[in-house]
């Protein structure tokens, strides 16, 4: 036979057995690995994800709603390398109709998230409003590489209202996803204020559809579905009428303000000054915006109800005077001898009246707010006796508030001194602390929730949350005050009331217009120092004015029948009652006006 036959015949021998050992591999070998291949290309899983919940006010007035809009998704297969051009003009054909879109960004968008694997339209473009969408969906929806869906983007119809209380949402960072890995897909979490302490009801459970699709992606069939639940929406104790005021009250001020339902705690208004627009963080805020706030001496940022700690001032004599009572063998009635001040080795503890008050009971050191009454009787029961009673009351510890980031204050003790500062106590700490200066600091949330329970016995934890969805919420109120305590809180509010009330009150010049009868406390802090990334901050001009005291109100109302608490912090305000008061009057006069007080006429001045 012919050689060359021979090389023929063997080479179609060798080709034929190259075909069925291909052949044996496609379909013995490859043929579990080939179908598992083939269910997945023609399964898809879509993930729904939910409307985000909208905050609204005690009269469903919305804080935080949505903004419906659209937006586009691209085919999972223009990325490939035969269908870039297509890619290209799909993308060129929306920046055409959408000129605010970049083409570039709307690439990479779908670069960074294009798999061979995936069979789910890619997302480019996160949200279009209505309006702009308007002209382009007829003809962006005749392609079949371009798919419209509805969207939403967070919006706060009030900008900068109650900034600190609603907080804001922004991008899921890699952090987040490992905690929650539906952000994966949600894309947006909530960062400060309640939409973060309130994040999981807000963002809702996530849904699902599982179709299959035939080579062009169209869908055959529904597979399972397990639809996203409803929008979950929460409504708070806030009134917006209230918070406006409080917005006018403190325009070109910084501080804090509560105003909180004695009993259950509920907060009807509140806010930390200055504030900021929350719609800043939607869309990314511009670097004018942002080096604007970072840049302000008034920490703008700084959430001043729950985060901002000062010294309280004369705002805890009512606590010392209520442990003076238990432990230094006075009643309310004893007159202690009040000189212009109290000599304590070679140092003079000064009271504020350059005179003196010559003597006083402990009704009268609570109205003119007497600082020798209250040097001399701490030296009697010592400091931490003084520090238990303040403790029971709240102070050293968090409110329990839902919110984020909650501080604690200083509660000051020997034991806190030694191992925090290195240093011992000394009598002047006790004789200090028992004005509320020195190393004691507090929170406004913690001189509000305190406040309610000289008002009313107990010790209520304060809350922006009325309802989630439809339930009710209702948050615990610590019974603390033994029998003794509680017997002399009447003697401790006539204080008050006299400080309001009385020609001679610190508080009467200012809270006399009032029309509701307030039983309240002034109080003056004194700023210590001022850190330096502030100092660096303030012009020089105003300087004095940072050095400035900080000023305290605090007030239940009415006298007789407690309901509301209101505490007020105005930062470098100088004395309490004028920087104070007239703050306090105006928001009395808009409850009254609004029908807070309504139920029982008994309740305003005759």
């Amino acid at each position: 036979m012919d050689i060359r036959y021979k090389i023929v015949i063997n080479i179609m021998a060798l080709v034929f057995l190259i075909i069925l050992a291909r052949l044996y591999f496609l379909s013995i070998v490859s043929h579990e690995e080939y179908e598992k291949e083939a269910r997945r290309n023609i399964t898809r899983i879509e993930m729904l994800v939910p409307a985000r919940g909208q905050i609204l006010d005690r009269n469903n007035q919305p804080l935080a709603i949505n903004s419906l809009g659209y937006s586009i998704s691209l085919s999972p297969y223009l990325g490939r390398k035969n269908n870039l051009d297509t890619l290209d003009k799909e993308i060129s054909k929306i920046v055409s109709l959408l000129p605010n879109l970049d083409a570039k960004q709307l690439k990479d968008n779908y670069m960074n998230l294009y798999s061979s694997y995936n069979h789910n339209y890619i997302k480019i473009v996160n949200y279009i409003p209505y309006e702009e969408m308007h002209r382009a969906y007829t003809i962006l929806t005749q392609s079949d590489n371009i798919k419209v869906s509805n969207a939403i983007k967070r919006y706060y119809p009030n900008n900068s209202l109650a900034s600190h209380v609603i907080g804001y949402i922004g991008s899921a960072n890699d952090n987040d996803m490992q905690k929650d890995e539906s952000l994966r897909f949600v894309g947006l979490v909530g960062k400060s204020g309640l939409e973060r302490y309130y994040n999981d009801f807000l963002q809702g459970e996530l849904g699902y559809i599982k179709t299959k699709v035939d080579v062009l992606n169209q869908t055959v069939e529904v597979i399972d579905e397990n639809l996203a639940n409803k929008r979950r929406d929460m409504t708070l104790g806030i009134d917006i009428r209230l918070q406006k005021i409080l917005d006018t009250e403190f325009a070109g001020k910084a501080g804090a303000a509560i105003v909180m339902d004695a009993h259950s705690g509920e907060i009807l208004s509140s806010g930390s000054y200055p504030e900021y627009n929350l719609n800043y963080f939607i869309d990314g805020i511009s670097n004018e915006q942002w080096n604007e706030l970072i840049n302000s001496p008034n920490n703008p940022f700084l959430n001043k109800m729950i985060n901002g700690t000062y010294p309280p001032g004369s705002v805890v004599k009512m606590g010392v005077g209520l442990s003076f009572l238990e432990f230094a063998g006075i009643n309310e009635y004893t007159i202690i001898d009040t000189p212009a001040y109290l000599e304590v080795g070679n140092r003079r503890f000064r009271d504020w009246k350059a005179d003196g008050h010559g003597s006083a009971d402990l009704i009268k050191a609570l109205r003119r707010s007497v600082d020798v009454y209250f040097y001399k009787l701490s030296q009697k029961i010592g400091d931490e006796k003084m520090a238990s009673t303040l403790s029971t009351m709240g102070f050293g510890e968090k409110t329990g508030v839902d919110l984020p980031n909650e501080s604690s204050g200083i509660l000051p003790t020997k034991e806190w001194k030694l191992t925090n500062r290195g240093e011992p106590w000394l009598i002047g700490d006790t004789i200090i602390t028992s004005i509320g200066q020195g190393l004691f600091l507090a929170t406004p949330m913690q001189v509000a929730r305190y406040t309610a329970l000289l008002a009313t016995s107990k010790l209520p934890t304060p809350h922006f949350v009325k309802k989630l969805g439809d339930e009710e919420i209702l948050f615990e109120s610590k019974d603390v005050l033994n029998d003794f305590q509680k017997s002399k809180l009447s003697s401790i509010a006539l204080g008050m009331y006299q400080a309001c009330n009385e020609k001679d009150g610190t508080a009467y010049k200012a809270t006399s217009a009032s029309p509701i009868p307030l039983a309240c406390k002034t109080g003056t802090a004194q700023v210590v120092g001022i850190p330096q990334d502030i100092i660096s901050r303030i012009p020089e001009s105003q300087m004095e004015y940072y050095h400035r005291s900080h000023s305290w109100i605090t007030a239940f109302l009415p006298y007789k029948n407690p309901k509301y608490v209101i505490t007020i912090l105005v930062e470098h305000g100088g004395s309490g009652g004028n920087a104070t008061g007239p703050i306090i009057t105006n928001i009395v006069k808009k409850m009254n006006e609004l029908g807070y007080f309504k139920n029982n006429t008994m309740d305003a001045k005759n």
